[in-house]
């Protein structure tokens, strides 16, 4: 019997020495950024931030349509504190019958698919273009009974510093990849080797980078965002002070915040893009915004 025990004592200690030294052999789980593990992503209605109402600088002396810095007052507003996801794009399509949105990740492929869309739900929905944003937002404002649109690009570009008034990213004037990549970035190339250094090749889940000062995410890098704006290289140059907003122009629409195709430099809060309302990209999403 006293055999019996110890044999069986042994066994135990063995395979109890062999699971600690399994376990010391096994690599350590890459760190994830605590929002980006813990996000709940509401299916209908994505979390908002409430931007009190101020007084502010827009723009920048960085490029032609960023001149001149310009003072304007805002209401308060709230906005999307992160990118519209898949989840939430895909409730909108399930309940209005709309077609699922078919990313297509490099310009020269010609195949596309909606299983970026079913696969990936707390990831940013790409391939919209302005007036699939703006659906959204009226079918949101209906489903909710809420004034939900797009941000005009001073909510946008006054949302994106954080509090951090005139400094030239949501973090202040450090290089994106100071230290440690703040943003997912890419280059202005088609450069796999250069977009995945900050460890996402394409986009990445929302949040998976810090937020800025207000608690807001990804408003450098993951997608370009539509505003409400028509775009106008010169509209800073007569942009009213109170609330201002474009709608005047063209068909041509702001995109503000850079995102894992372009380069560095369009990750400046101030740097302004636009694309042509009808045009859909990989690149590009949008984030809500609110009147209280």
């Amino acid at each position: 019997m006293l055999r019996n025990i110890i044999i069986v004592s042994l066994i135990v200690g063995s395979s109890l020495a062999c699971d600690h030294l399994k376990h010391q052999d096994e690599p350590a789980a890459p760190p994830v950024h605590s929002e980006a593990e813990n996000l709940k992503h509401p299916e209908l209605e994505p979390e908002l931030v409430l931007i009190p109402a101020c007084h502010c600088s827009i723009g920048s002396d960085n490029a032609a349509d960023e001149r001149p810095v310009h003072q304007v007052s805002l209401d308060a507003y709230y906005i999307g504190k992160f990118e519209v996801t898949n989840a939430q794009y895909k409730t909108y399509c399930d309940d209005t019958g709309r077609k699922y949105p078919e990313a297509r990740w490099t310009h020269h492929s010609h195949d596309s698919s909606a299983s970026y869309l079913v696969d990936k739900p707390s990831y940013p929905v790409v391939d919209v273009n302005w007036d699939d944003a703006v659906a959204y937002c009226k079918w949101l404002s209906e489903k909710t009974n809420k004034m939900y649109r797009l941000p005009t690009e001073a909510e946008w570009e006054h949302a994106s510093r954080g509090g951090l008034d005139g400094k030239t990213y949501p973090w202040g004037d450090e290089p994106y990849d100071s230290g440690s990549y703040r943003a997912n970035c890419g280059a202005e190339a088609d450069n796999d080797r250069a977009r995945g250094k900050d460890g996402f090749l394409y986009t990445a889940p929302v949040g998976s980078f810090a937020p800025n000062g207000y608690g807001i995410f990804d408003t450098a890098g993951n997608v370009w965002e539509w505003c409400s704006d028509v775009y106008d290289e010169h509209y800073y140059a007569r942009s009213p002070e109170n609330n201002p907003e474009n709608s005047e122009g063209s068909d041509k629409h702001v995109i503000r915040g850079g995102s894992w195709f372009g380069g560095p430099d369009k990750l400046r809060c101030s740097a302004r893009l636009w694309n042509y309302a009808s045009i859909r990209y990989a690149s590009t999403g949008f984030r809500v915004a609110m009147t209280p």
